[in-house]
């Protein structure tokens, strides 16, 4: 079975995002958790610190949105280069 080109580089393209998308997200929850949600006290309530829940909440989103833009940007490459 022969895979198609524009098929592979939207997989490449969507799990490169999503790597991306997850460290960036992470990195950027960590920054915002600690700057705004470190002075709560939420660890007695739900077992996790501000920060922690943000990187979480944060990689999760980033993961999603690194997805669709890494396919997006993949078949966009695909596209120019077809010519």
């Amino acid at each position: 079975m022969r895979i198609e080109k524009k098929l592979l580089a939207g997989i490449f393209g969507g799990c490169i995002g999503f790597v991306v998308g997850v460290v960036a997200g992470g990195y950027f929850g960590l920054i915002v958790g600690g700057t705004f949600l470190g002075g709560f006290d939420i660890y007695e309530n739900i077992g996790l610190e501000g920060y922690e829940l943000a990187a979480y909440i944060f990689a999760i989103i980033g993961a999603l949105a690194g997805t669709f833009l890494g396919i997006m940007v993949a078949l966009k490459h695909y596209k120019r280069t077809k010519k």
